[in-house]
């Protein structure tokens, strides 16, 4: 029987993102000379909001994180059976799209929710939004702000591996293992 390394690669990656934050956001805010910073990342089981070298760490109790985590979890499982068994192809494809289905969850849940949210609590209507992608700067109560979010390590490094474990299986394996 032969072994799918790349197979193994993206199963690997698959189960690194769950170390990794998905999501970051940086707000500044600066008056009388003085800056402030502030930093939020959400991972797949947690948000960690960090400010002037302190940082809090919750669990991420949304339904988006836990499907998502639970997705790249057995996406990954696949990856690896596949990569072993000769049931191989179809494991793999499977993983590849539970992979590509656990980014798109956490990347439609995560906007819903930041399309419900302002950066600063009771600002007035008109005040810029937070999404997925966005930066700016806007003045609030005295201090100018700016702000930027993006998807980020985890979020990338998921898509890689669902592109591995759809590369797997239409790669032919590369080594034998010994059985």
């Amino acid at each position: 029987m032969k072994v799918n390394i790349i197979g193994i690669i993206g199963a690997i990656l698959a189960f690194i993102t769950l170390a990794l934050p998905w999501w970051t956001c940086t707000i500044s805010a600066g008056a009388m000379g003085m800056t402030f910073s502030f930093d939020v990342t959400v991972s797949l089981y947690e948000a960690k909001a960090t400010a002037m070298g302190m940082s809090q760490t919750a669990p991420l109790d949304v339904w988006y994180g836990k499907v998502a985590l639970a997705l790249i979890i057995v996406a990954g499982i696949l990856a690896i059976v596949g990569s072993v068994t000769r049931f191989g192809k179809k494991l793999l494809a499977s993983g590849g799209v539970l992979a590509l289905i656990s980014i798109i969850v956490f990347a439609v849940g995560l906007n819903d929710d930041l399309s419900r949210t302002s950066p600063v609590p009771n600002a007035p209507s008109g005040f810029p939004q937070i999404g997925l992608f966005s930066s700016g700067s806007f003045d609030y109560m005295g201090f100018s702000y700016s702000y930027s979010s993006y998807l980020t390590y985890g979020f990338w490094l998921a898509l890689i591996a669902a592109i591995l474990m759809f590369v797997a299986v239409i790669k032919a394996p590369t080594q034998t293992s010994e059985a």
